[in-house]
């Protein structure tokens, strides 16, 4: 096993001529939601020798110097021909600027934007680009024959991936891939990185899951037998499982009901963050998502994302004061549209002043809009309780909309078999969970023991709740179980509804468990669990834990039971 601490380059052959140098971190990267189960991660690149040498997506600068070092030991440098990129990243630049002064000779393949920014980023070069629109192909010799496809979308606009005819490689740049580091190069134990895929997806994909859509359509003509992903294990024994999976995961979020419009525009990447936040808060609130970086958005695509939405979000920097000219633009189209009855939110990061989120704020409520939550302000980089606040935020909105819509329609009585299913009984419980410095909890009355080897439990949690997110194998919680007597007083605390970043038990006395989570001391006991399996059913996730420590504080106590009158609420 490498040392956890180091940062590395993995260098293996995949396929004829073909070698993946995985640049790893194992710890978490930066504060951004996507890193929250603090896997690390791997930054994957390519290298492709025919008669004609290619490498694709090289990785970011933290890894700049024991990249190039990795790759001397497999090409002389002056033989490098091509540069192909899937995205174009700003911390990857210093590496480009590195391969270009060991290769001048080097010619980058791209997308459209992409091209656009790579003259922006070195004016002062005269650097030969290729530009692939789509039908294009790239010929490396021996058989290596490369087809670029664009695949934009509002995040990464000039997101391009790659296929190989002679060795049937997709080099997928963000698609299919996981926020995961380890030895592991492929994902022979599919079935165990799959939640880590599923995180990944819902906090980079299902914003823009009809851009998802439209990029699994043009890849499914292709014959694909291995997946180069970006970030993670390669896609090969699981491929035909994770492409069906991101089909209909794409499609449970475009089909949804209600739709709320996500506008941004960010300077430095802080507020892109934020959005990405309050995106994954959103699609765990059950609404769809239509995300949309107005830098790039033409504004026929906001006015009909404004016009089909039932409620909208923006994001903004301030840029001299004022607010930069995309979110002006955007503000301008949601003010000329003036529907009002629209449920509207703000939001964004600053260095000094956030002039931006007043001016946002004025002209909407002037305009008579009314506000899904308080103006969101951040300054500079968001940490990692105020991308869960942000979340939170997000899950909020989403539930707000949901009910608005369920009061207009009426609601029919409990059925006879909700009537029999509320009859299940379970005994009253608060799980608490922390990861860094994220702590929360929630009211659990589906909870039952698994397992007597090991003691094990299960407890279901609803997609929307706060608590979800910690909830991934490896996770820590503590499940306190209280007693009868004032149980009610803890039944009516987390039932209510609490702000973003509110904390749950400032009410109550507590202690800390040896795992870090909080123990409430009124409890009758409590049990330190560490998650080991998460299954997806339905409107839940029922969690399977095993019990590592706990205590009985009160022995002669009674646990409380919560008893209902349907099953078809808690």
């Amino acid at each position: 096993m490498t040392n956890p601490n180091t940062r590395d380059i993995q260098v293996l052959p995949i396929a004829t001529n073909t070698t993946v140098l995985r640049a790893r971190s194992w710890t978490r990267l930066r504060f951004e939601i996507e890193y929250a189960l603090s896997k690390g991660t791997t930054s994957n690149c390519y290298l492709i020798q025919g008669e004609k040498t290619a490498i694709i997506d090289p990785p970011p600068e933290t890894f700049t110097q024991i990249f190039l070092e990795a790759l001397q030991q497999s090409l002389d440098l002056s033989r490098l021909d091509y540069v192909i990129l899937g995205h174009f990243n700003p911390n990857r630049v210093p590496t480009l600027k590195a391969l270009l002064d060991a290769a001048p000779q080097l010619t980058f393949v791209c997308s459209l934007p992409g091209a656009a920014n790579l003259r922006a980023t070195f004016p002062n070069h005269d650097l030969k680009i290729m530009v692939m629109r789509g039908k294009e192909t790239l010929d490396l010799g021996k058989d290596h024959i490369l087809r670029c496809l664009p695949i934009p979308s509002p995040r990464w606009p000039a997101g391009l991936c790659t296929y190989d005819q002679q060795t049937q490689i997709l080099f997928s740049n963000k698609l299919f891939g996981a926020h995961v580091c380890g030895d592991e190069v492929f994902d022979e134990d599919w079935d165990i990185v799959k939640p880590d895929q599923r995180y990944y997806f819902e906090c980079l994909m299902a914003p823009h899951a009809s851009h998802v859509q439209a990029a699994l359509e043009k890849i499914s003509e292709l014959q694909v037998r291995m997946v180069g992903t970006l970030h993670g294990p390669l896609v090969r024994y699981g491929l035909l499982e994770l492409t069906q999976e991101y089909e209909t995961w794409s499609r449970s979020h475009t089909d949804r009901e209600i739709t709320v419009a996500l506008l941004y525009a960010s300077a430095y990447g802080n507020t892109a963050t934020l959005a990405q936040a309050i995106a994954l808060g959103l699609t765990k609130g059950g609404v769809a998502v239509e995300s949309i970086n107005c830098e790039f958005a033409q504004p026929e695509e906001i006015k009909a994302a404004v016009e089909k939405c039932e409620g909208f979000i923006m994001g903004s920097p301030t840029i001299g004061g004022n607010v930069p000219t995309p979110m002006q633009t955007a503000l301008g189209i949601v003010l000329t549209i003036g529907d009002n009855s629209k449920l509207a939110g703000v939001f964004g990061s600053f260095g000094w002043s956030g002039e931006a989120f007043d001016v946002i704020e004025g002209k909407l409520r002037d305009a008579g809009y009314k506000f899904g939550f308080e103006t969101l302000k951040v300054k500079f980089k968001p940490a990692d309780n105020i991308l869960k606040q942000c979340e939170e935020t997000g899950t909020d909105f989403a539930q707000v909309l949901r009910k608005a819509k369920k009061l207009r329609m009426p609601q029919p009585a409990a059925t006879p078999v909700e009537q029999a299913v509320g009859r299940i009984v379970g005994s009253v419980c608060v799980v608490t969970a922390k990861l860094g410095e994220v702590s929360t909890g929630m009211l659990g009355s589906w909870v039952s023991q698994a397992t007597f080897n090991p003691p094990g439990l299960t407890v279901a949690i609803a997609k929307e709740r706060a608590v979800e997110s910690l909830m991934y194998p490896g996770g820590k919680f503590v499940l306190n179980i209280m007693p009868e007597g004032n149980h009610q007083e803890y039944m009516k605390h987390f039932r209510k509804t609490f702000a973003p970043g509110e904390d749950r038990f400032a009410s109550f006395p507590t202690e800390v468990a040896e795992n870090g989570c909080t123990v409430l001391t009124d409890a009758s006991a409590y049990l330190e669990c560490s998650v080991s399996k998460r299954m997806e059913c339905g409107d839940h996730w029922v969690i399977y834990a095993t019990v590592d420590n706990g205590k009985l504080l009160k022995p002669d106590a009674l646990t409380a039971i919560h008893h209902r009158k349907t099953g078809s609420h808690y």
